[in-house]
């Protein structure tokens, strides 16, 4: 009787897991990459879909970029139609995670995210120094031949001393 009750749980236990099963959202496994998904503002990325073996084109739009056409091409190891492309970040793309989504043409989607950042690097140097030689302004290059001029007339006029 216990087996039996057992055997009988086991059952109802299989068959609950089996209901909950996640289901896969299109048969086809649609699904799109984009690499690197962490991309510095103003570099390239290369965007990787697959839409089930169509050959047509495929559109990918993000606010991160806008709009790019992705072809089909034959994967060698696989056999199966891959799409592929590329797109660059502007320059002044806000840093933030981007939805990337393809629209295949069979109107099925897939969608991923792109993390965009951007460091704003400055093209020099931060102006350090004593104050006024800090600048890059007209009177402080003044200043700087005035007192090296002088330091090389005094060593001149010291040399010449010496020798007379």
């Amino acid at each position: 009787m216990r087996s039996a009750l057992r055997a009988a749980t086991g059952i109802g236990a299989l068959g609950v897991a089996l209901l909950a099963a996640p289901i896969p959202a299109h048969a086809d496994g649609e699904y799109l990459r984009v690499t690197p998904s962490t991309v510095q503002a103003g570099f390239p990325i290369e965007i990787e879909g697959f839409c089930g073996n169509n050959v047509d084109q495929a559109a990918v739009k993000s606010d991160a970029f806008g709009v790019v056409t992705i072809t089909s091409v034959l994967d060698p190891r696989t056999h199966r139609h891959l799409h592929r492309g590329t797109a660059t970040i502007p320059t002044n793309k806000s840093p933030m995670a981007y939805p990337v989504t393809m629209t295949c043409p069979s109107n099925q989607t897939a969608t991923t995210t792109l993390h965009v950042v951007n460091f704003n690097v400055p093209p020099k140097g931060p102006m350090t120094g004593g104050g006024g030689v800090a600048g890059n302004s007209l009177l402080t290059n003044a200043f700087t031949l005035v007192g090296v001029g002088g330091l090389a007339l005094g060593s001149l006029l010291l040399l010449w001393r010496r020798k007379a």
